[in-house]
């Protein structure tokens, strides 16, 4: 069964520390990887792969480049989904 719609979503995310922590950083703000990975301190190549399996489940999105550097945030799904996991009950 789904959770309002987002059927295995959240116990995607969920399974990953690493994976939920980033959606919840970018449901607030774009951040690019390397301060992802400074604020969880996380090797970058931990967080590229984590950005990777959420950008291909539709939950972040690259939004622009500063230099090298790609800034991602949550996509509306990605904040939905993270808003709903913080409402559901464990």
């Amino acid at each position: 069964m789904s959770v309002r719609g987002f059927s295995g979503l959240p116990k995607f995310v969920t399974s990953s520390e690493v994976r939920r922590k980033l959606l919840g950083h970018l449901a607030k703000e774009a951040m690019t990887p390397t301060e992802l990975a400074s604020i969880e301190n996380k090797h970058i190549s931990h967080v590229s792969r984590a950005l990777a399996e959420l950008k291909a489940q539709g939950l972040v999105e690259p939004v622009f480049a500063q230099s090298r550097e790609k800034y991602y945030r949550a996509t509306h799904h990605g904040i939905s989904l993270y808003a709903t996991m913080l409402n559901t009950p464990k």
